[in-house]
């Protein structure tokens, strides 16, 4: 297996564990908000001209990561680039997408 299999394996088990601890009506408002607001991130990622954007979306990426408890599956380092931190942020985004057509 391919490091971003199981990276992919490790996002989605830990979504699941996260999602579980909610009502089917709370996960579905939280899966919903979740993507709309990495959308928005990745769209801010992409317009992104000055370091301290850059900085500020990583902090918004980071905090959305250790809210879903995903700190040992995302790397947290805040000293990524922006090419690491969109790679990132369309794991995560792919991930939820993935988990709520699983669903």
């Amino acid at each position: 297996m391919d490091t971003k299999s199981i990276i992919n394996n490790e996002l989605t088990l830990a979504l699941s564990t996260f999602f579980e601890q909610y009502s089917q009506e709370q996960q579905l408002r939280l899966r919903s908000t979740l993507i709309a607001e990495l959308q928005r991130l990745r769209l801010e990622l992409e317009k992104c001209e000055s370091n301290d954007c850059f900085k500020a979306l990583t902090h918004q990426f980071v905090g959305i990561a250790r809210y879903l408890q995903l700190k040992n599956t995302v790397p947290m380092a805040n000293s990524c680039d922006q090419e690491q931190l969109k790679h990132q942020l369309s794991d995560l985004l792919n991930a939820v997408m993935d988990y709520v057509n699983e669903r």
